[in-house]
């Protein structure tokens, strides 16, 4: 029998300032990877859109760094590090023989430069923490952003208004909330506090006319709700209510077939990206191009035989076939496979949302770009990977009953156990 006693070097700092500088950080982060200008792409002019959003992004991550060294550091794994340095690195030498190596380079400081500030924010605070103020950060850019943009829905389709989000980027906000309030229900939190937001949110997501995103969404709860163990009365009277109103105001007004059915314009539909696809299997022109891509600023490719001459990359995964080559393509779906191994890993408690979360934002992936890129997106898969890796299992396991017995109406969830790197253990045996 092995028992240990802990002797704490250090005063932590109070929970009310750690829990303001920590969503501070990530609405930073939200904010400075939501787009500023709608259908622009950066092409290595430093403009002042691009300085702020650099300057943003800089601060966030000093923030993180700071919060991180005034309190007990968490486990953390490594290996996404790796993982993304091998595909940043693969884009930065394609971008060096491609001409692109300025804006590419910097668009791959700029990736870095997040992925250090999600790295300190997990080692300065819990899984609970992080993903409630990630959700709040989401929720409220995204609440404006539908505000402000609420005349565009006469258009057939919300899109933001300040922040100028399109619609499938206001999808990706609204998705993010759902999911975090269906993890809290999965372990047994349901009141009008947790379901408003929720229910906000989902209207949010259903306005955008973003197909992809509510299906990987629906997926998601789908898979999420094969965590609960016992449903409480409530939840499964509220659900047979939402759902029964909802087929009922499908059916009678004919609004499901007209989302199904809706036409896009130009490019943005489903058989152009066909045709960019098509064009980036060829778009190399060397063996090393083939191997290292052109760079992350290459975000439109050139097409023939059609009315139009080039158009948007809207698949993260053909993205990176262009911009990091099959090099980076190859570790990047293998780096998919590994954090779902490590998700499906993850105790119940954090299991539920891991794998919600991974089945969003992988599943709309596949016709959307910026899951490897400065991207919203790009915050939650990478958090969600360092959380998913095998050295970042212990704390989950110490993390799981603080998560699982956190009270709804609380600012902030009780202290989880552990273990400073200034503290000293003693360890009897018996």
């Amino acid at each position: 029998m092995t028992t240990a006693a802990t002797l704490q070097v250090g005063a932590r700092r109070p929970a009310g300032q750690g829990a303001v500088v920590r969503f501070i950080v990530v609405l930073l982060l939200v904010a400075c990877t939501v787009g500023w200008r709608r259908g622009q792409y950066f092409a290595g002019s430093l403009d002042p859109v691009v300085v702020a959003k650099g300057g943003l992004s800089a601060l966030a991550l000093a923030l993180a760094f700071f919060a991180a060294q005034s309190g007990p550091r968490r486990r953390l794994g490594t290996g996404s590090v790796w993982m993304l340095g091998a595909v940043l690195g693969s884009s930065v030498f394609g971008a060096l023989v491609h001409g692109t190596l300025m804006a590419s380079g910097l668009v791959a400081v700029r990736v870095a430069v997040l992925a250090a500030a999600v790295f300190f924010l997990l080692r300065g605070s819990g899984v609970y923490e992080v993903f409630s103020s990630l959700a709040l950060a989401c929720g409220a850019v995204g609440l404006v952003a539908a505000l402000t943009g609420v005349s565009s829905a006469a258009s057939g389709r919300l899109a933001g208004g300040v922040p100028p989000l399109s619609p499938n980027e206001l999808a990706l906000l609204a998705g993010v909330v759902v999911v975090f309030v269906a993890w809290r229900i999965v372990l047994g939190e349901l009141s009008w506090r947790l379901g408003a937001p929720g229910v906000i949110a989902l209207g949010i997501a259903w306005a955008t006319g973003s197909r992809t995103a509510l299906l990987m969404l629906l997926a998601a709860l789908a898979v999420m709700a094969l965590h609960v163990r016992r449903a409480r009365v409530g939840l499964v009277v509220g659900g047979l209510v939402l759902g029964g109103l909802g087929a009922i105001t499908a059916l009678t007004t004919g609004v499901l077939s007209g989302f199904l059915q809706r036409d896009g314009a130009g490019v943005s539909t489903l058989e152009s990206r066909f045709v960019a696809w098509d064009a980036a299997a060829s778009w190399a022109d060397s063996l090393w191009q083939l191997a290292f891509g052109g760079g992350l600023s290459v975000k439109i490719i050139q097409v023939q035989g059609q009315w139009w001459n080039e158009q948007p990359l809207d698949s993260s995964w053909v993205s990176l076939l262009v911009q990091t080559g099959v090099l980076g393509l190859v570790v990047s779906a293998g780096w998919a496979v590994w954090v779902l191994r490590g998700v499906l890993r993850a105790p119940r408690e954090h299991r539920a949302l891991f794998l919600g979360l991974w089945v969003f934002l992988v599943g709309r992936s596949l016709v959307e770009s910026g899951l490897f890129d400065a991207t919203p997106s790009f915050l939650g898969f990478f958090a969600l990977s360092l959380l998913a890796e095998g050295g970042s299992r212990a704390r989950l396991g110490e993390e799981a009953q603080t998560v699982a017995r956190h009270p709804v109406d609380g600012p902030n969830p009780p202290p989880t156990p552990v273990v400073p790197r200034t503290a000293l253990v003693v360890r009897d045996r018996f």
